[in-house]
């Protein structure tokens, strides 16, 4: 896929067939992610797979899914919950600010994800007191996003932006998705 497809096909997907991601290509995203910008180089962020399907059950409780969908949308189904986890953290150790660093290196993951045919969730609304207890993750990380993966079983889709941000799902349980043009995106051009 080259990288115009990469940035065009990728949604967020909340829904995911059961096939296993490998580690491979797992670790192949946080090889991604450790390669995107940081501020002044200073290289903070740090990540925790989660493969285990005991674990990923555990975890599961403590993300919000889909705030902007009615309730009975929201949150996967027991058969179409994510395979694989990324928690990215930053170790205020290395470094206190880290959110733009954190941005960067995410997108990477949802970018590298796209390109090995997995669908991504990027999750701020976690509980994240509750993961850190769960995870036995020490006070110098902060816990900052989850990322949520597995291989699609759902589709997402580009609509032209009118009158309103929020995404719905079809009757088919196709997302709708929309997005402002390139031109209603442009503030001025000099």
């Amino acid at each position: 896929m080259d990288f115009k497809a990469v940035i065009q096909k990728r949604r967020t997907i909340r829904r995911f067939t059961q096939k296993e991601i490998s580690l491979e290509i797992l670790k192949e995203l946080i090889d991604f992610a450790r390669l995107a910008p940081a501020g002044m180089n200073v290289q903070s962020l740090e990540y925790i797979i989660i493969t285990d399907a005991k674990m990923r059950e555990q975890l599961f409780p403590f993300l919000n899914w889909a705030s902007a969908l009615p309730r009975n949308q929201r949150t996967p189904e027991e058969n179409r919950r994510p395979t694989a986890y990324i928690i990215v953290l930053n170790n205020t150790n290395i470094k206190k600010f880290a959110d733009f660093d954190v941005g960067a290196s995410v997108e990477n993951i949802l970018l590298g994800a796209t390109y090995y045919g997995l669908g991504s969730c990027w999750m701020g609304a976690i509980e994240r007191n509750k993961i850190r207890e769960l995870l036995h993750i020490p006070e110098q990380y902060e816990i900052k996003q989850v990322i949520s993966l597995g291989y699609p079983d759902e589709e997402s889709i580009v609509e032209p932006y009118i009158d309103s941000f929020k995404y719905w799902k079809d009757e088919s349980g196709t997302m709708h998705v929309p997005k402002k043009s390139v031109d209603q995106s442009i503030y001025k051009i000099y």
